[in-house]
């Protein structure tokens, strides 16, 4: 039984509760929101019937105001603009203005003004001296009014009182139809008063406000906010007197507003409670009841709490009673043994679940009192159901096994092979207890344990390792040997033997040292001993583990020795090839940093310097591609050979890879120039002896190498930042013709940094479209534009505009100017099918720049077919530029591509013509359209007579052949007109335009037109 009260007691007890306190909860939320309700509607009720009193009395003074400036026009009416001041001044006049300010109390004074501010007379007694700081533009407005109204100005602080105030106006007509305005200053003081008219109303705020306007009046106070518009605007429209929900005019917090607009035009009365005013008494009521209510619930939690207390305290006294009664029942029904108790007559008191599990056919007879021979009977029967004979030995066994007698133990097999071993005590009263355990298992784990220990033989006897078990003493207890394996040990049975008897001497000290090391943390890995042999030394690696034992025991391991020498072989064999070249057997890479870290440090301990020559071949790519990669092979091993023969002991000669090569010296002098001359000696050697001829198959060939070298010393710096200067120098070396050394200056890294930083720059660029065309016109000798070249211009975010000569190469060079290339290609395709939509372009044609290696793509047609198709330009219009030497370079492949091209329609020019070796033989085999005169012959026109004659020449060529001529850097007027005159027909040049961006050049063309 359960010694906790139940759970659904429990819930009853508190579902109870629960109710009460949900009732007293939602009767006090109920009557606190009601009570809220009611403040916040009799709040929206005072506020509408304060605005209300506010309209009625401030339409009274509004109305009060306007008659008296109204009284004024009406007296002045008669008069021009030429009397009225004077009639103003009149004593009736004034007795009149003295007279209506001191019947109403609001005004202060009232002043007559002419628009343009001068004041012409007013009841103050300095008259037409009185200074009024009217806003003009308020002067302005009122005087503009076609109807004569009452208009108010915006809050002005007065110069005779330092006061705010506001400005009442209207305009009067003379007789002359002039205009003057009369003028009553109001304090908002004043005001004010009259729009609380003494009201008490707790955090009441009232505003005077234009109609979507600015603030005319508040109170409380509030000058900083005089004059500027308060958000949200209010209008007459949205304001009916009826109360709202917004935030307050003045402080901006949740509030009750009622708004009603005043008899004069544009002119608000809003009123405004907060909230937090509103409902300040109703949050003490709500307080109150809130307080009420808890303590109404406090005393139902404790009224609950006492009566679950109680049923609990009964509820255990009852579970004890249980308790006590189940603990026989559950101490039987735990036991994993069969258990029946029988008094001294044998008849059944009790029994447990597991003996008829181990007997199910018993269940359904068994009872307490019942003779225990009725359960002996029926497991005869159930045990000899095979015949008489087996009936018989059933009988038998069961009587034996389960029928009462002396103590001790019976065995009987029940039908389905379960083995039950029965043990028999009894009691003090001479009862009997029999337990009933089944012995199945245990059997069949012995049966296993045996299997087992002969699988563990045979997997002992299948291993290659040889085990031992030996004492911390080193005396051997149990030795097991692999069968047909070479064996370390050198006795036939070493058991109780120590190990120095039967071991090497190496192995026995390293098995000892493994066996302390194992008794201190448990177990020894990893250790090893080598045994010689005539045939060859054999490798053994240690294992050892802690066999544990009881504490008093001496201490046990297990020891395992595994042959591992084919193991250290491969290993030796992978470190060979992870250090050394293949091809040559020379130290690689890895090796080499290895070695030169150690250099270093040697140098720092000695004061020495070291030297690094990295070698690369000449020219090694021709071999490869005239004699086959066999040939390339042989002829690197022979360069190793006689590197390695000129190399220093102690030093170092390795193959970073194809012909790169890179020699350490070490221990060169303490000075530097005395290491830079030994360093320079080892160099000059090597060169010579590498331009030895070599002997190649039948063949016999002549190389080079280029050599870069850097020295260093004991200061620690990067591996890798030396082999990158002797590289760098190398490159030098290479760079001025081969055959060459050069030693490493910090000026190369900075050319070389430059450069890579370029390439990289140049590669980004690309990809984040920092590329622009330059449009620089072709014209005709009448001036008209017929075409333009297209010019690659480069707008760098840091350094601007950079010009293509500064890039151009580099882009060659790295093959950037294939990608380049195509994009310019792109790009003035896309501008002339712009172009062909425009009927005053459609007949331009663009000129690009073909460079030799993007001509020299084998999908270069391919690509501009595909740059055509995507922009759907015109091909006519396209014209590609050639130099002589592309087009003299694989003359065959260039015609066929440029046939190819041309009967696409596109045209091509011979750029730079004169320059190169031009071979007229090859220029009728090509599809050309046009030639273009190099500027270098144009600039020495009217300098040098036979240059003029080259032109002259170029010029006759052309025409013969039928190729329009188009003469580049035309700048001045003698060069046009020399060209003009020996019928050259085409002009590029800064005499016309520089090159433009895209908008200048189409603002030329826009020019030409109009012209």
């Amino acid at each position: 039984m359960n010694r906790r009260l139940p759970r659904r007691t429990t819930a009853f007890i508190y579902g109870v509760a629960t109710l009460f306190l949900l009732g007293i909860l939602s009767s006090a939320t109920i009557m606190t929101w009601e009570m809220r309700k009611k403040a916040i509607s009799d709040s929206e009720r005072l506020a509408m019937r304060f605005v209300s009193g506010s309209e009625a009395a401030l339409n009274r003074g509004l109305l009060s105001i306007d008659m008296l400036l109204a009284a004024q026009g009406q007296f002045l009416q008669s008069s021009t603009a030429a009397t009225v001041a004077t009639n103003a001044l009149r004593p009736d006049a004034l007795q009149l203005l003295d007279a209506v300010v001191r019947q109403n109390l609001l005004v202060r004074h009232i002043a007559l003004l002419r628009p343009d501010g001068a004041v012409l007379s007013s009841s103050d007694r300095r008259r037409d001296k009185l200074t009024m700081q009217v806003p003009p533009e308020f002067l302005e407005r009122v005087a503009a009014q076609s109807v004569s109204t009452l208009d108010i100005s915006t809050p002005t602080i007065s110069q005779s009182s330092s006061q705010q105030v506001l400005y009442f106006a209207r305009s009067m007509r003379l007789s002359d139809g002039s205009r003057i305005v009369a003028v009553a200053e109001v304090p908002t003081s004043l005001l004010t008063t009259i729009l609380t008219q003494g009201a008490d109303i707790k955090g009441l705020q009232v505003t005077l406000e234009r109609n979507a306007g600015p603030l005319l009046a508040s109170v409380p106070a509030h000058d900083d906010r005089s004059g500027r518009a308060i958000l949200p605007a209010l209008s007459e429209q949205t304001s009916d007197g009826r109360a709202m929900r917004m935030a307050a005019r003045l402080s901006g917090e949740q509030a009750i507003v009622v708004a009603r607009p005043t008899l004069h035009r544009n002119l608000l009365i809003v009123a405004s409670i907060p909230l937090s005013f509103v409902l300040e008494d109703w949050r003490a009521q709500r307080s109150f009841i809130l307080g009420t209510a808890l303590s109404f619930a406090l005393m139902i939690l404790l009224v609950s709490c006492f009566a679950h207390l109680q049923l609990r305290r009964l509820w255990r006294s009852s579970a004890q009673l249980v308790r006590s009664k189940s603990t026989l029942d559950q101490a039987l029904e735990s036991m994993v043994d069969g258990f029946v108790l029988l008094d001294a007559q044998d008849h059944i008191v009790t029994w447990n679940r597991r003996f008829l599990k181990i007997f199910p056919w018993a269940e359904a007879t068994i009872a307490s009192g019942l003779p225990f021979q009725c359960v002996i009977d029926q497991t005869a029967a159930r045990l000899g159901r095979g015949g008489p004979e087996s009936q018989r030995h059933a009988e038998g066994g069961a009587e034996s096994a389960l029928a009462s007698g002396a103590q001790g133990e019976e065995e009987i097999v029940l039908s389905g092979g379960q083995i039950i071993v029965c043990i028999r005590s009894r009691t003090p009263d001479d009862g009997l207890v029999c337990v009933y355990r089944d012995v199945t298992e245990k059997r069949r784990h012995t049966a296993a344990i045996v299997e087992s220990k002969a699988q563990l033989q045979a997997t002992l006897d299948a291993l290659p390792d040889l085990l031992l078990e030996a004492g911390l003493d080193g005396r051997c207890h149990l030795f097991h040997a692999p069968r047909a394996a070479p064996s370390v040990v050198d006795a036939q049975d070493p058991v109780g033997r120590l190990l120095s008897e039967f071991l090497p001497a190496q192995g026995a000290a390293e098995v000892m040292a493994a066996l302390h090391e194992a008794h201190t943390v448990g177990f020894s890995r990893g250790r090893q001993f080598e045994r010689p042999a005539a045939q060859g030394a054999t490798w053994f690696e240690i294992s050892v583990s802690r066999k544990y034992l009881d504490e008093e025991e001496e201490p046990r391991f297990i020891v395992i020795l595994r042959n591992i020498t084919d193991t250290k072989l491969a290993a030796r064999e992978i470190e060979h090839l992870a250090f050394y070249d293949v091809l040559t057997g020379l130290p690689n890479r890895r090796l080499l940093l290895n070695r030169l870290e150690g250099a270093i440090d040697a140098n720092a301990r000695h004061g020495r310097h070291g030297a690094l020559l990295f070698l690369d071949l000449d020219n090694f790519k021709l071999v490869n591609d005239a004699h086959g990669h066999e040939t390339g092979n042989v002829l690197l091993k022979h360069v190793a050979t006689r590197l390695n023969a000129n190399t220093r002991n102690g030093d170092t000669l390795a193959r970073l890879g194809g012909d790169e090569f890179v020699m350490m010296l070490q221990s060169l002098g303490e000075d530097p120039d005395v290491a830079l001359r030994q360093t320079a000696g080892v160099g000059e050697a090597m060169l010579a002896e590498l331009s030895q001829p070599y002997l190649l198959g039948a063949h016999q060939y002549h190389g080079t190498c280029s050599m870069g070298v850097t020295l260093f010393d004991g200061q620690q710096q990067s591996l890798e930042a030396l082999l990158k200067q002797a590289d760098i120098a190398m490159y030098y070396a290479k760079t001025a013709g081969g055959n060459a050394m050069r030693f490493f200056e910090a000026p190369m890294q900075a050319t070389i940094t430059a450069r890579a930083t370029l390439e990289r720059e140049l590669r980004s660029a690309l990809a984040g479209d920092q590329f622009l065309l330059h449009y620089q016109s072709q014209v005709t000798s009448s001036g008209q534009i017929v075409s333009a070249e297209v010019l690659l211009r480069w707008q760098h975010p840091t350094r601007g505009m950079v010009p293509p000569f500064n890039f151009i190469d580099l882009a060659e060079e790295t093959g950037l100017i294939v990608p380049l290339g195509l994009w310019v290609l792109e790009a003035a395709c896309e501008q002339l099918e712009r172009w062909s939509h425009h009927p005053g372009r459609r007949d331009l044609g663009l000129a690009v720049n073909v460079s030799a290696r993007q001509f020299r793509e084998s999908d270069f047609v391919q690509q501009v077919r595909e740059v055509l198709s995507r922009t759907g330009a015109d091909p006519t219009r396209l014209k590609l530029e050639l130099t002589e030497s592309l087009v003299h370079d694989n003359v065959t492949d260039t015609i066929e591509k440029m046939k190819s091209l041309a009967a696409m329609g596109i045209r091509f020019s011979l750029d730079d013509f004169g320059t190169g070796y031009s071979s007229l033989s090859y220029m009728t085999q090509l599809p050309l359209n046009q030639i273009k005169i190099d500027k270098s012959f144009v600039q020495n026109i009217g300098i040098d007579p036979k240059v003029e004659s080259i032109i002259q020449t170029i010029i006759g060529m052309a025409r013969n052949l039928e190729l329009e001529v188009v003469a580049e850097g035309v700048e001045t007027r003698q060069q046009l007109g020399f060209l003009e005159k020996h019928r050259c027909t085409l002009f590029q040049g800064y005499l016309f335009s520089k090159p433009v961006p895209l908008p200048e050049f189409e603002a030329q063309l826009d020019l030409e037109m109009v012209g």
